[in-house]
């Protein structure tokens, strides 16, 4: 779903970070606050970070003194000196610097994704407790984002960044001492070619910076043509729209190729210059060294070797930090996103008197209930009224109209405004959670069947269950005449989370898990609204022998499927408008007769 754990690569081409597919840096909004909760939230994960610390110092200083004994080489054989000892240290401060950077790769690589493990696993747990309100008010695609995108930057920099960004911190104080101590008139002048080259990234960077992000928005509205595209192809040509759509799609590819190309123009000015600059700093140095080494004011021309070999040094971890920066900048971001579903309210907890439901008769109760997704907005009105237990009780009315509604407060995903919903003579508050959504036996029109066997989807609600009672469930639904036909009958493992079988396949299986898990209140949502009237008669009769002996809610728009209800409810506007049996609804000659005769005349 995401380029995830590439690593860091080599120095950018032009010398600009652009995290992401060509996406300006995500700048953090608390970068202080928010390492100080990433460095609580790591606590007893980090064991190895004092190693890395030490292994990065001791890698700066193998590069900050291998120029140091390179002088000295250069020294020995212009004064006939034997080169032994230099050779040798030279040669260890090489292989220790391989030696370092291996060790550092090796402690991160476990360091980073112990971490990250950590964070993730705190990520997913927390998002199963979040209430279903919070999942509303946010694209799935986004929770992806955080749980995978977001914990990757994270982990890219921890494992990555953070090693190069403190070994290239110590280089460049370590070197700049160094320098002082060899001459600091040299060192003067090596630091004006650092400040202007500091100065240049800073100016090109700015104005990269707002191209980059145009050329993100610019992707992102192309990816969104193309997704629409794709996805409602056969509308497109439904209605003869291919040209339009073609141009549409040349319009957005064509701004995002003139952007893109401004941005790598702007962005690639930079490392050439730097390569001038710096090419004429080091000639600088080398001239002046040259003439102080003429004059007297140098007398060791090691001296000079290695203050060269400094320069160019001192120079080159600048845009490297920069990038990293950038880097660790859009990972604190990402952690950013993260904390902001970490700090999201779980559902509210079990009364510490919660009462242990054992197996409910199934007494329903709605007394004034009120609710409203948003303030001033209320979605259900006073709703008052009886289901006695293992009565079948249908609920009907137009979309919007609050009957899904009714199905989120019943099952506590949503807790009521006002009033209270009692079962079984209590307050549904009263009960634990997890005894609770055990009473309740859901079939909703979104069938959700997972990437696991047709044998393991059934036993979703029971999952020891034993074969015997699997197909048992799936010969009462009136599925498994589908499933002995599939390529591994109830061990076919559905790859596509069900799409590869019919709606009303996928129903019929949902229906056989609701079987299996017998729970004594059986909840129906819009169950036959997206099949045909042949599948639909199998469903219905699925239905019937589930809903025998228990106590039944169903919700239909199809007023054909629930005129054998104890009960039916015409909900309008969040009020009950009817209720009563069919014949007593059909004699009553309201909405609800009007909507049966004009269903039955459409399916005549």
């Amino acid at each position: 779903m995401s380029e995830k754990n590439m690593g860091i690569p080599p120095a950018n081409l032009n010398g600009i970070s652009r995290p992401g597919r060509g996406g300006a840096v995500v700048k953090p909004k608390n970068m202080k606050g928010t390492l100080a909760r990433l460095w609580q939230i790591t606590e007893g994960k980090r064991r190895g970070l004092g190693r890395i610390l030490l292994l990065s110092a001791l890698a700066s200083a193998a590069s900050i003194l291998s120029p140091y004994v390179t002088g000295k080489a250069v020294t020995a054989i212009s004064d006939n000196d034997p080169l032994t000892v230099t050779l040798i240290c030279l040669s260890a401060l090489y292989l220790t610097d391989w030696l370092v950077k291996f060790l550092q790769a090796f402690f991160m690589a476990s360091i980073g994704q112990r971490i990250i493990h950590h964070i993730r696993t705190v990520l997913f747990g927390h998002i199963k407790t979040l209430p279903l309100s919070f999942f509303d008010r946010r694209s799935h695609g986004e929770l992806m984002s955080r749980l995978t995108n977001d914990v990757d930057n994270i982990s890219t920099t921890v494992s990555n960044s953070l090693t190069l960004l403190l070994t290239y911190g110590f280089t460049v104080v370590g070197v700049f001492v160094m320098m002082l101590c060899l001459n600091p008139f040299l060192t003067l002048v090596a630091l004006s070619g650092s400040a202007l080259i500091f100065l240049l990234t800073k100016t090109i960077t700015k104005r990269t910076k707002k191209l980059f992000s145009k050329q993100q928005k610019s992707l992102g509205a192309l990816n969104g043509q193309v997704e629409e595209s794709v996805s409602g192809l056969s509308v497109v040509k439904a209605f003869c729209r291919e040209e339009k759509t073609e141009k549409e799609f040349e319009e957005k590819n064509e701004s995002l190729c003139k952007v893109s190309i401004d941005a790598l123009i702007c962005s690639g000015y930079l490392m050439p210059l730097m390569n001038v600059i710096n090419n004429v700093l080091y000639v600088a140095v080398s001239v002046l060294s040259g003439i102080l080494f003429v004059n007297g004011n140098i007398k060791d021309i090691g001296l000079i070797t290695g203050f060269l070999l400094y320069v160019r040094q001192f120079t080159r971890p600048f845009v490297e930090i920069a990038n990293i920066y950038n880097n660790f900048q859009t990972a604190v971001a990402g952690a950013e996103r993260v904390f902001e579903i970490l700090d999201a309210a779980s559902e509210p907890p079990d009364k510490a008197d919660a009462i242990t439901m054992e197996r409910p008769k199934g007494d329903i109760e709605f007394q004034n209930v009120g609710f409203s997704y948003e303030p001033d907005r209320p979605v259900l009105k006073d709703i008052s009224v009886k289901i006695p237990a293992g009565t079948k009780t249908a609920i009907v009315g137009a979309t919007g109209s609050g009957k899904t509604t009714v199905i989120n407060l019943l099952t506590r995903f949503y807790d009521v405004s006002s009033g209270s919903i009692l079962l079984d003579g209590h307050d549904l508050r009263d009960y634990r959670m997890e005894d609770l959504r055990k009473a309740f036996g859901t079939v909703l029109q979104d069938t959700a069947l997972f990437a696991d066997s047709v044998r393991a989807n059934i036993a979703y609600g029971r999952p020891n269950a034993d074969i015997e009672e699997i197909k048992a469930a799936a010969e009462t639904a009136g599925a498994d005449g589908f499933i002995e036909r599939l390529p591994y009958g109830y061990d076919t493992v559905l790859e596509l989370g069900g799409a590869e079988l019919s709606q009303g396949e996928r129903q019929l299986l949902t229906i056989a898990r609701a079987v299996l898990a017998d729970a004594p209140i059986l909840i129906l949502d819009e169950a036959t609204s997206s099949v045909d009237t042949v599948t639909e008669q199998k469903i219905r009769r699925a239905m019937l022998k589930l809903c025998a002996n228990r106590t039944s809610v169903i919700i239909a728009h199809r007023l054909s499927t629930v005129r054998d209800s104890d009960l039916i409810i015409l909900l309008e506007n969040g009020n009950i408008a009817e209720r009563g049996t069919h014949n007593e609804l059909m004699k009553l000659n309201g909405t609800y007769a009007e909507m049966y005769r004009t269903q039955t005349e459409i399916m005549g």
